[in-house]
């Protein structure tokens, strides 16, 4: 039995993930108004994702208009009086200052006006967890909201427990038995494997491993689950 080479393999938790998704973030510090949408709903380019709470953003971009607006029409009465008076023309440099700063202002805010509703960048499913846990919540800028993916671009995720780290190279054999299709394996090969352990959702550490799928045909939905067979190098029996 020492001369019998056999394969060494390690099964993991495993999902199907979206391949190379579109990441939401949050485009401001704010409070999220409404979401417009459910989780895996299928959503087209420029779609509504979510708004948020714009109510002081307008109330400020109002009153930035106005003073705007002020400004030009007093900017106007000076030019018409500039033409008899000197002090005039001093003070119409003074006014096109504050315009020109005014100007920036409400710029400014009809741009952040604009980013309170969050579209789609692309086709696809809207990943994200409950709704009603977005609605009212504060958000800083850059802070991930949910993902759009195409439901067919998919890759096998699965978290490897440090006890079962056996030598794993790139190109290893992969097979996904999903819960929901265990006697039809999705075959796959490894893309790498993290150098670091990280902590999961229940407490305990994993390392992360990808592999991409290798048969034709429309691959399994994203979101599935199952357990990943990774095949490491062969081994003697003994």
């Amino acid at each position: 039995t020492v001369f019998i080479r056999v394969p060494l393999s390690v099964l993991a938790p495993a999902e199907l993930v979206p391949l190379r998704p579109a990441i939401i973030r949050a485009p401001l510090d704010g409070v999220i108004d409404s979401v417009a949408v459910t989780p895996n709903q299928r959503v087209a380019q420029h779609d509504a994702l979510f708004e948020f709470d714009r109510t002081n953003l307008k109330n400020r971009l109002q009153v930035a208009d106005r003073s705007l607006a002020t400004l030009q029409a007093e900017y106007r009465q000076e030019a018409q009086q500039a033409l008899y008076e000197q002090a005039s023309k001093t003070q119409l440099a003074v006014l096109q200052g504050e315009i020109a700063e005014k100007e920036a202002e409400v710029s400014y805010l009809r741009e952040l006006n604009a980013r309170g509703l969050v579209s789609s960048p692309r086709d696809g499913l809207v990943l994200f967890g409950d709704p009603n846990e977005w609605v009212g919540r504060p958000v800083v800028t850059g802070e991930r909201v949910m993902m759009v993916a195409d439901e067919h671009a998919v890759e096998v995720e699965a978290w490897l427990s440090p006890a079962d780290a056996i030598p794993l190279e790139h190109g290893a054999a992969v097979k996904l038995y999903l819960n929901a299709e265990p006697l039809q394996p999705v075959a796959a090969r490894l893309s790498y494997v993290a150098h670091e352990a990280i902590e999961r959702p229940d407490g305990h550490y994993a390392y992360r491993v990808r592999a991409n799928l290798t048969e034709s045909g429309q691959p399994p939905r994203v979101g599935l689950k199952g357990t990943a067979k990774v095949h490491g190098e062969d081994v003697s029996l003994a």
